[in-house]
C-alpha cells in the first residue's frame, strides 16, 4: 500500500522513515519463526533488501538500464525505488527488470528474488502431507 498513488501521495517525505521501519517489522516477524522450512531464506533475501535501503537513506536504488525498459510512470508520490548515481551496496540493489509486457513490471533486487523462492519453499513445505500419528 505505501507504494500505491494514494499512500505514496500521503506520506510524502515520510516514506523513507515508513518503508524502513515497515521492511524492519516484516525482517523480525519473519525472522521469529526462521525454522520454518523457507523463511530463513526470506528473512535473508529481507535483510539484504532492508541493507540497501538503509544504506541510501531509505530508498532503494535502481539501476538506470532496468528502469530503462520499464514504461514510463506517472505517478506522484513515494516509490519503491529510485535511480541513483552511485549507491551503496550495489550489489544488493534493484538491478533486474520482469520484461514490460508483463503486469505490474518492476525492477527487482536478489534480495528480491531470495524472499521468492523462500515464499515458494514455504508454500511448497506448506502443502506437504502430515504423516498421520499411529500409521504405519
Amino acid at each position: 500500500l505505501l507504494f500505491s498513488p494514494v499512500m505514496g501521495g500521503a506520506v510524502g517525505a515520510a516514506g523513507p522513515i515508513v518503508y524502513v521501519g515497515s521492511t524492519l517489522a516484516v525482517f523480525v516477524a519473519v525472522l521469529r519463526d526462521w525454522r520454518i522450512p523457507g523463511l530463513a531464506l526470506v528473512a535473508l533475501g529481507a535483510a539484504f533488501n532492508l541493507a540497501a535501503i538503509v544504506a541510501n537513506g531509505g530508498i532503494m536504488p535502481a539501476a538506470p538500464d532496468a528502469v530503462a525498459t520499464l514504461a514510463p510512470v506517472s505517478e506522484a508520490g513515494f516509490s519503491n525505488s529510485a535511480v541513483m548515481a552511485d549507491p551503496a551496496l550495489r550489489p544488493l540493489t534493484d538491478l533486474f527488470a520482469l520484461p514490460a509486457w508483463l503486469p505490474f513490471a518492476n525492477v527487482f533486487s536478489i534480495g528480491d528474488v531470495m524472499i521468492g523462492l523462500g515464499v515458494v519453499v514455504v508454500l511448497a513445505a506448506g502443502m506437504r502431507r502430515q504423516p498421520v500419528a499411529g500409521a504405519r
